[in-house]
């Protein structure tokens, strides 16, 4: 059994649904937590002291903290390490959505979903750092979304979380010499997210796609015996998918005129060809290097490479 015993863990957003389910599996398990939501617009206390409740009443170890991510990231940070002494798990789960065409979308309200999913992270992660280098085996989990890949109505919502995948994306290298992981998940579970989907969808979710089997996932994501590391998955009730990047196959043109790549708009968009994984930008120039040069002698390349990456 996966025990998190003397573990310390965060879970932002943690009052209600999928966030509520990562608090209440890691405190089954051991982990000693920080629920952190935000109050009540009524200024009465919030989802967080719930499930903080929900936890101490049978035995586990959790605190309430109703800082938000946006203002006062150290204050979370400050309150684990205050109660209990050190951090090792940060699960980045706050947020919430603003449904808009861009036209509707005030710079205001763009921004507000920029400083929450992907500013919000980040400062968690930046006040969490000295502490989870301490800990030797520190786990970062940032959650992505689907919509990361684009649709109407979600530019705001989408361009956060796509930047909080390449953030962590970074993270992870920087990470790694001090046995910290940093992953991301695209949860698909049914919570006050997914209200807005149609209602032939809505069954299927609560069947299929509870919080609990999610929240499964993320605990074992997060316990110091995994060492995964710099991987995006999707996870759904029971399943999970790795997401990597990939490129198709080079598309050349013999004259560097518009009208030639008008000739190529075809073979640009078609999909056709085998998938080439991209692991890290590094990867990425050698590929591109390598496609310019093909007669040179690059096998020097990937040394240099490693060492500047």
């Amino acid at each position: 059994m996966l025990d998190f015993n003397g573990r310390v863990a965060i879970v932002t957003g943690a009052g209600r649904g999928i966030g509520r389910a990562y608090a209440l599996s890691l405190a089954s398990r051991g982990a000693r937590v920080v629920v952190n939501d935000i109050p009540e617009t009524s200024g009465r206390p919030g989802p967080a002291h719930d499930v903080a409740r929900e936890i101490n009443a049978v035995g586990g170890a959790a605190i309430a903290n109703e800082d938000s991510v946006t203002t006062n990231a150290r204050g979370i940070v400050e309150a684990a390490v205050g109660r209990f002494g050190r951090l090792d798990i940060i699960v980045n789960n706050a947020g919430n959505t603003d449904h808009a065409p861009f036209e509707q979308l005030t710079e205001a309200r763009f921004r507000q979903q920029i400083d929450l999913h992907l500013m919000g992270s980040i400062d968690v992660c930046r006040a969490a750092w000295p502490h989870l280098k301490k800990s030797g085996t520190g786990r970062i989990v940032n959650i992505t979304s689907g919509g990361m890949y684009g649709n109407a109505g979600i530019s705001n919502y989408a361009a956060a979380k796509a930047g909080l995948l390449a953030f962590s994306r970074c993270l992870a290298f920087e990470a790694e010499p001090f046995g910290i992981t940093v992953n991301c998940i695209g949860p698909n579970g049914k919570s006050r997210l997914t209200d807005v989907m149609p209602d032939s969808y809505q069954s299927v979710l609560e069947k299929k796609f509870q919080p609990d089997r999610i929240a499964a996932f993320v605990t074992w994501l997060v316990h110091q015996d995994t060492k995964i590391n710099n991987n995006v998955f999707e996870v759904s009730g029971g399943t999970a998918t790795r997401v990597v990047f990939a490129r198709f196959p080079t598309v050349k043109v013999d004259a560097d005129t518009p009208e030639a790549w008008s000739l190529k708009q075809d073979d640009l968009v078609s999909g056709d060809g085998a998938l080439t994984q991209i692991k890290d930008t590094m990867d990425f120039f050698f590929h591109i290097m390598r496609e310019a040069a093909p007669e040179h002698d690059l096998d020097g390349i990937t040394d240099i490479l490693q060492e500047n990456n």
